[in-house]
């Protein structure tokens, strides 16, 4: 189900196999990255321009993970917040959603490499889905469990704040000076890998790892923040796929990611 969202303008990406090992230290420069198909420049979120600096991405993958990188231009570096699950989208940073059918993971990453992690379940879907049973989404658990109710015809959704995906690995590397704006910077690059066992609860029946034809439903996207005259902020949000509105939480706009048996570059 769509939920009267259209399908105009989403785009499909072929993850290809990696070439080789991938190295998680921020620095995307092995062969399997230069061989990769590289995303569009980012469109604004809202209304599909351009974004008005540059960011790339792309999806590889082996047996053991999905792996991301990330291309941000950025000429003036800046990240605070150093405490994991801060709310990292109040600077500027890079984010990954994986959606299954009842739910949805959120990846958030500032340029120090803080991240933010939570997991998302459709109150609709709750009490039939495999989360019912599962210790780590109950409801009645000490951990920090909030409503969000951004406007969406599906409705709610429950929000796990403190989940974090077992054995997921990033990291970033800058070029240039962080929070110094007396130098003009190029920008930083990211890389996340996400292991495949551990996105057992987006599955929904794919198998673990993927195979040739699988279809993954991702969102990748940046937000950016701009200081006007008298101290006015504004942040827009540049994606790979727009979303029509300034809403990320929108499945049935993510990028369709189709798996590729096929190594890069082949």
């Amino acid at each position: 189900d769509n939920w009267g969202y259209t399908e105009a303008g989403l785009k499909h990406y072929t993850a290809y196999r990696a070439a080789g090992p991938i190295s998680i230290d921020g620095r995307p420069d092995e062969e399997t990255w230069q061989l990769a198909p590289r995303s569009p420049r980012f469109e604004d979120l809202v209304d599909a321009r351009p974004g008005l600096f540059d960011t790339r991405a792309s999806i590889v993958w082996d047996d053991d993970c999905l792996y991301v990188a990330f291309w941000v231009e950025e000429p003036n570096i800046e990240a605070t917040y150093t405490e994991r699950d801060s709310m990292i989208c109040c600077e500027n940073d890079v984010e990954i959603f994986i959606a299954g059918e009842h739910g949805y993971y959120e990846f958030e990453l500032n340029a120090l490499g803080t991240v933010m992690e939570r997991f998302y379940i459709w109150q609709d879907a709750y009490e039939k889905s495999v989360y019912a049973e599962a210790p780590e989404f109950d409801l009645l658990s000490k951990q920090r469990i909030v409503t969000l109710s951004q406007s969406h015809p599906r409705g709610r959704r429950w929000a796990f704040l403190d989940w974090d995906m077992p054995g997921m690995r990033h990291a970033v590397h800058r070029n240039g000076t962080i929070n110094d704006d007396s130098d003009v910077d190029t920008g930083w690059t990211v890389e996340v890998a996400f292991p495949w066992q551990s996105l057992k609860w987006l599955a929904d029946g794919r198998c673990l790892p993927g195979r040739e034809g699988d279809v993954w439903r991702m969102d990748l996207s940046r937000f950016q923040w701009f200081t006007g005259a008298g101290g006015s902020r504004v942040c827009p949000g540049w994606a790979f796929n727009t979303h029509g509105v300034y809403d990320s939480h929108i499945p049935e706009r993510f990028t369709y990611i189709h798996l590729s048996e096929t190594e890069v570059g082949k």
